[in-house]
């Protein structure tokens, strides 16, 4: 959509209104919210949240015995080297090699598996959260939801944000939030042999955002 019409679409809203008053008729209600902050301070999300860091931590532990597993096996690699034959030597050398390959299939399964669990834990919460705004605008009777990221001035009063917070804690108990899958059994995962598994994946909430 060209930023044009996100611009005017405030202006708009208020002539509608404006109109409605005008006519005599009930006024638009009109309410914006802040995705992030419903991600960030419900007790699903914060849950959620913690299952991912949970999950990338087992991930990232098994990452790094392996790194330190290589390490050790280059360090006495590099004392012995001078008394060892050419064969043991090379054995070595085969045995770095080997855990090398298997540190880079582990860092990327555990790509493969963050993204895996960040996204179903998305879908999830998107799906509770278009539950709760269908909910609270016929509940309080709103004309318009909108998301914040897509509007380009709000006045403060408008803002739902805290009360979304407080219908969606009402609505969906983070007891009953299911929790991400357990890591792959596979050996988990990037692409540079000595290289960590992907930082902690970003805790953004779903862009889309649903409507009344």
């Amino acid at each position: 959509m060209p930023r044009m019409i996100y611009i005017a679409l405030p202006l708009l809203l208020a002539m509608a209104a404006g109109h409605a008053l005008a006519q005599g008729e009930p006024s638009l209600r009109i309410g914006v919210f802040d995705p992030e902050a419903v991600w960030k301070s419900t007790e699903v999300g914060k849950k959620y949240n913690q299952d991912l860091s949970d999950a990338r931590d087992r991930l990232q532990a098994r990452i790094d015995k392996k790194q330190q597993e290589i390490e050790a096996l280059v360090e006495k690699l590099r004392q012995q080297q001078a008394s060892l034959s050419d064969d043991k030597a090379q054995q070595m050398q085969k045995d770095i090699q080997n855990k090398r390959v298997e540190l880079n299939r582990m860092n990327e399964d555990a790509t493969n598996d963050m993204k895996q669990q960040l996204n179903e834990v998305q879908g999830r919460f998107q799906q509770m959260l278009s539950e709760t705004l269908d909910a609270f605008g016929k509940e309080k009777h709103f004309s318009l939801i909108l998301n914040k990221a897509v509007v380009d001035f709000n006045a403060a009063q408008i803002d739902i944000t805290q009360d979304l917070i407080s219908k969606f804690n009402e609505v969906n108990k983070a007891t009953s939030a299911p929790v991400t899958k357990s890591p792959s059994s596979k050996p988990p995962a990037s692409k540079t042999p000595e290289k960590k598994a992907p930082d902690k994946t970003t805790k953004e909430p779903p862009k889309d955002t649903p409507h009344n």
